[in-house]
């Protein structure tokens, strides 16, 4: 498959402080994307490193696909400066993506700050699945996925984009305790088990955020034995593992195995098989 793309700047919309949600047209990455994959754009030619961002929504029929990222450098705030209509340089979809639950297990979704981008694409193939299975019967929401997301605080707080209508819940948590639970996102997640309000035997947990907080997630979701896979943010200068500028180190050995390309060989990894 193809995955030099031009895409077309369809909107871009301000959906918190310096955070924006940017729509693209761009038939074969709407087609072909799934949850935990990412785009790599070049924002206007001039910048000579891309920016990788996780595909946040895609929409098939109309062939867009859309991106979430905050401004916080030179390339991110270019992009966001495009004018509609302006056409970025796109290589996608790269990496791989989130392996399905095993059976009987729900899909508990722990995300922190824009980490929440691919983990909502991902609740929302898994409720769509569930919706297609069903063939038209009540789904059982209890089964649904549960997006569980953290932040410093409520003004850095996004709701995920169109989750509404197949009424996915969606637990908060922020440091300064603004919006939802007081603390981290982690730490809920520790007590809701403790309080038997998670069942660690029939719950695998997908998580994306800065890495010290998957760090975390992991330790809790080993402590619970609960199955746990993370979608890794690091600089990705090159995309194809060959600068080898993102690599995470691997619990499995020797030699080369040691290490694993994020770009590449992730940039979901069970999280049990890494090193943080």
């Amino acid at each position: 498959m193809n995955i030099t793309h031009t895409s077309r700047l369809v909107s871009t919309k301000a959906v918190g402080p310096a955070i924006y949600q940017q729509r693209f047209h761009q038939p074969t990455v709407a087609r072909s994307a799934h949850a935990g994959q990412f785009v790599h754009v070049l924002p206007d030619g001039h910048n000579l490193f891309r920016r990788a961002l996780s595909v946040y929504a895609t929409d098939p029929d109309k062939g867009t696909f859309d991106v979430l990222h905050q401004v916080l450098g030179e390339g991110t705030r270019s992009l966001s400066r495009l004018e509609k209509g302006a056409e970025v340089d796109t290589l996608g979809p790269l990496g791989n993506r989130f392996p399905a639950p095993p059976k009987g297990r729900r899909a508990i979704l722990v995300g922190g700050g824009l980490g929440m981008a691919p983990l909502r694409l991902w609740a929302y193939e898994l409720a769509g699945a569930m919706v297609k299975r069903a063939r038209g019967n009540e789904i059982d929401r209890k089964r649904l996925p549960l997006i569980m997301l953290g932040a410093r605080t409520k003004d850095l707080t996004t709701k995920p984009y169109k989750l509404g209508k197949f009424g996915i819940r969606v637990q908060w948590a922020t440091d300064d305790g603004s919006r939802g639970y007081h603390g981290t996102i982690v730490m809920r997640l520790r007590e809701d088990v403790e309080k038997e309000l998670l069942d660690p035997e029939r719950s695998v947990v997908y998580g994306c955020g800065p890495e010290p907080m998957m760090a975390a997630l992991a330790e809790e979701c080993e402590s619970f034995s609960i199955p746990c896979y993370v979608s890794l943010e690091r600089s990705m200068p090159c995309g194809f593992g060959v600068c080898m500028g993102c690599v995470v180190r691997r619990r499995d050995g020797s030699a080369y195995e040691t290490f694993s390309r994020v770009c590449r060989d992730g940039p979901v990894f069970n999280a049990a098989d890494i090193i943080f």
